[in-house]
């Protein structure tokens, strides 16, 4: 029966090894471990799994460390993980069982690491299972295809300092790798530490910069610049990276869709647009580009084309969480708020435990509870459900405009102007904000004063 070996490189690692250890120690022959100068402990609790342990040097070199580890190992087959991964039983069965048919025939087999956030605003964004233990109270998971478990013995290993990645030795033996295994390993490396996460940005970057430097004629090295950058906040550095990327492979997805999200972060939307457009103008692209022009289309305030993308982008992935939450919005600014509502409600149906989507409900409740008493005459009662409805949903521009009509009928027109402005930032070109804005500086000319909190 073929072997499995576990093979890790690890640092500093002692608060999570164990349970990544526990974890696979069922399905493994050997677990095989390189530390590179832990000195919490790591060593001595690998050590209590049976796993073979030593130390090499730390070189700023991912890929030359992990091919330390790959020349120990025995098994037949290798996985690769690290210590803040977690293979549940049902996934691990699943390896054991691949292992055991000795890959049906193939070389490795691609796995889905779910590296787990909040931050549904990621086009690899899932929603986790309703009730999954392995969510740990995150609502979803970015998706991340990997092959992590291949076979030993061919030549197989990892290049490039950083992002290494074993592509490029797959290729030159014409790999066979399985793509129908459903193989996921959980991934809770979130770092709270803002500091910690920039020191280590920084150190990325460093990593980044060298790799692109020794090869400068490969996208990919761009690429990774591109996002090293991106992701530390040189917005110059990114976007010359990111050129330099898609000019050498225009067919790349990835490469496109990162230099469009860095014009945007550069506050340059028609630049971003165009290059999206001109990919699905190719005549295939990922779903994700078509709510990304919706996206833009409404931040430059073209409501109806925003609606077209969006509608697009949910035909071809209708429990797409994020396209629900933009297409509502978009609705509501379009005064179709009866048909905003379901998509948020299909959105909580599909990621229950992601707050936004019961805030943005609730919230919803409250500001039509407030237009209605404003209706009434009651402008205190429909102020306070306004603020409260803000509390829950602060990019709301209707609430925003409504909160301003309210205050201006109270007397307060500076906030009722900070009120207008601030819907205009999230809506631009939003007819209501207009309106009560230049009402408020013409209070004698064509209305007498702000509109009420009417949907457009």
């Amino acid at each position: 029966m073929p072997s499995l070996s576990i093979v890790m490189i690890v640092r500093d690692e002692a608060q999570c090894l164990g349970d990544c250890l526990a974890a696979v120690r069922p399905i493994a022959d050997e677990i095989v471990i390189a530390d590179t100068g832990s000195t919490d402990g790591t060593i001595a609790l690998a050590q209590q799994f049976g796993a073979n342990v030593f130390s090499i040097p730390w070189c700023d070199d991912f890929a030359a460390a992990r091919n330390e580890v790959l020349g120990r190992a025995t098994g037949d087959w290798l996985l690769h993980l690290d210590a803040d991964e977690i293979v549940d039983p049902e996934n691990a069965a699943r390896i054991r069982a691949f292992v055991d048919a000795n890959g049906h025939g193939a070389h490795g087999a691609w796995v889905t690491l779910a590296n787990y956030s909040n931050d549904h605003t990621s086009w690899r964004w899932t929603p986790a299972p309703p009730g999954s233990p392995h969510a740990r109270g995150y609502a979803g998971y970015l998706r991340v295809p990997l092959v992590r478990l291949f076979k030993n013995g061919l030549g197989i290993e990892y290049r490039e300092p950083i992002h290494e990645n074993l592509g490029e030795s797959l290729k030159e033996i014409d790999a066979v790798l399985r793509e129908d295994e459903l193989i996921l390993i959980h991934h809770y490396g979130f770092d709270p530490d803002l500091e910690r996460t920039r020191e280590k940005g920084r150190y990325y970057l460093t990593i980044a910069r060298r790799k692109a430097a020794e090869r400068p004629n490969e996208a990919k090295s761009w690429f990774d610049l591109a996002a090293a950058a991106h992701r530390y906040g040189d917005l110059d550095a990114a976007l010359d990276a990111a050129r330099r990327a898609a000019d050498m492979d225009p067919a790349n997805a990835d490469a496109v869709f990162t230099l469009a999200s860095i014009h945007l972060d550069h506050a340059d939307p028609t630049a971003a647009a165009q290059l999206l457009e001109d990919y699905l103008a190719r005549g295939s692209a990922p779903v994700h580009f078509a709510s990304a022009l919706g996206a833009i289309r409404q931040l430059q305030g073209n409501l109806a084309a925003a609606r077209r993308w969006f509608e697009l982008a949910l035909q071809h992935d209708p429990d797409n969480v994020l396209g629900r939450l933009r297409i509502a919005r978009t609705l509501d600014l379009l005064g179709d708020t009866a048909l905003a509502r379901p998509h948020l409600e299909h959105a909580a149906r599909i990621a229950p435990s992601l707050k936004e989507i019961g805030a943005r409900l609730e919230a919803g409740t409250l500001r039509a509870e407030g237009e209605r008493a404003f209706e009434r005459g009651d402008t205190v009662g429909a102020l306070r459900h306004f603020v409260d409805a803000l509390a829950l949903d602060p990019m709301d521009p209707l609430l925003h405009n409504n909160l301003g009509v309210a205050l201006n009928r109270i007397g307060k027109p500076e906030q009722a102007r900070a009120s207008f402005e601030r819907a205009l930032a999230l809506a631009p070109g939003m007819r209501l904000a207009v309106h009560n804005l230049v009402a408020l500086d013409n209070p004698t000319g064509a209305g007498s004063g702000p509109s009420g909190p009417e949907n457009p």
